[in-house]
């Protein structure tokens, strides 16, 4: 042991000798010392991090807003990749929908930020891939509204959807798992010159439940321009100006518990819709307003979902407002794949919105304190062209038969050079079939098993109100 400390002690004070015998080599080995610590402590690891961020290249970050549908089945439990692509390049990509914080749940938006490493310059399009499978069965479709982009010099740009990722849950149409969504702008100078003059020709049938025909001897009544048929209603008018006015409210059944029929609330509400319509309104908010102003001053008790739509003829535009669960489809004529005997099948243009509080309790004017605003109604617009085909309908209608149903019958209606009339008739009696096939997957049984978590079948009887215009 005093061997090796004698070693060591001459080891050292060689070293000394030889670093003493130059003042250059102590600076040296203070500094090469001086580094060597502060390389080793935290201090030193901080500046160390600190200075490799000042070669790293700056980071651009986009803002994004993603919005889910509010359709029934709209929402995904499966999680969805997006990326933006620039004209310099692509944004790294970020994941959505992956946990409770940012779900794609039915009507919600999420927002995430997105880096790029450089300037994407003017963004091209947003790619949006959601993923296979959810963690069940229900769930799996996701519909996407639309994706708002804030890039880093604070300009906002929408890149509109409007589509189904995988299969619906309770609207029978499917999408493919991976879209490229164009800019708004992008979008409008497309459709500006597809937008074409139009003569719209209307038809319409109302049917009432059959145990109201049963037990209190209802009716369904149908004439040119306004009918009804339990507590459904309709009315179709032409207005000032080339504007066509199509609409169709649902009183809710259970006020008859308190004594009120709601059927002459909604009745009250497509008579004053239609006034609206002939006096020259031309605002489609404004129709709907002064039809439930017009019912409240008229004391009218009940309450009832309304749907109205407006079509601009010459300019070929249409203006939807929609409270609730009735509706309206937009259907286009699409040439099939080549090869197929030229069969012309029609695709879902534009859907509106089903607004509910949760499942079987719709949005809804009424005189009580507890009923929806106007400004609560879901709005939009879109251009319409010959060949276009409107399905507005009661949720009899969309409860029992899917859009893709709906679609497929109009174009076999098409296909036969068949009316509006008879348009839709078929397609009422369609949902009337289906209402009581108790095997069946409805969109009400599908959308019920995914609200209950319960495995639902059939239909749902109702009273039924089909409209139909074909643009010529």
């Amino acid at each position: 042991m005093a061997l090796r400390r004698l070693q060591l002690g001459a080891r050292i004070f060689g070293t000394v000798l030889e670093l003493s015998s130059s003042g250059r080599g102590v600076a040296a080995c203070r500094a090469s010392t001086a580094a060597a610590a502060a390389v080793e402590s935290p201090a030193g690891a901080a500046t160390r991090a600190w200075l490799q961020t000042q070669h790293a290249p700056a980071l651009h970050t986009y803002t994004l807003h993603i919005t889910t549908g509010n359709l029934r089945g709209a929402g995904s439990l499966a999680p969805a990749f997006v990326t933006l692509v620039g004209a310099n390049g692509k944004s790294e990509r970020v994941i959505v929908g992956d946990s409770d914080e940012n779900s794609l749940a039915r009507g919600t938006c999420v927002t995430v930020t997105v880096n790029a490493n450089e300037d994407l310059g003017p963004l091209r399009f947003v790619n949006v891939q959601r993923l296979g499978n959810s963690i069940s069965d229900a769930g799996t479709g996701w519909f996407l509204e639309h994706v708002v982009v804030h890039t880093p010099d604070r300009s906002r740009l929408v890149f509109p959807c409007h589509s189904w990722f995988g299969e619906a849950d309770s609207g029978g149409m499917r999408g493919p798992l991976e879209r490229n969504l164009l800019p708004q702008a992008a979008l409008e100078r497309g459709e500006a010159a597809q937008g074409l003059p139009v003569k719209l020709s209307v038809s319409g049938v109302a049917v009432p439940h059959p145990d109201k025909v049963k037990i209190d001897g209802a009716k369904g009544v149908n004439r040119k321009g306004f009918g009804h048929g339990g507590e459904d209603s309709y009315f179709y008018a032409a207005g000032k100006g080339g504007v066509f006015g199509m609409g169709v409210a649902d009183g809710v059944y259970m006020w008859r518990e308190a004594g009120i029929d709601s059927g002459d609330f909604s009745r009250s509400l497509m008579r004053i819709a239609e006034a609206s319509v002939r006096a020259g309104t031309a605002d489609v908010v404004k129709v709907l307003e002064d039809a439930a102003m017009g019912a409240k001053a008229a004391g009218v008790q009940g309450s009832s979902t309304a749907c109205i739509v407006l079509v601009n003829q010459p300019r070929g535009q249409l203006f939807a407002a929609n409270l609730g669960d009735s509706g309206c489809l937009l259907l286009r004529p699409e040439a099939a794949e080549s090869g197929a005997s030229g069969v012309v099948d029609y695709i879902v243009k534009f859907r509106t919105n089903q607004l509910e509080h949760e499942f079987g309790r719709p949005y809804q004017l009424g005189h009580h304190a507890a009923a929806d605003s106007v400004d609560k109604c879901d709005v939009a617009t879109q251009t319409v062209r010959p060949g276009d085909v409107l399905v507005l309908g009661s949720d009899g209608l969309f409860d029992n038969l899917n859009d893709g149903e709906i679609a497929d019958e109009v174009a076999s209606c098409r296909g036969r050079e068949e009316g509006p009339a008879m348009m839709a008739q078929r397609l009422a009696r369609l949902a009337f079939q289906a209402a009581y096939d108790k095997s069946r997957l409805t969109p009400y049984a599908a959308a019920a098993s995914e609200h209950f978590d319960m495995c639902y079948s059939g239909g749902k009887p109702d009273d039924i109100t089909v409209l139909v215009g074909i643009c010529e």
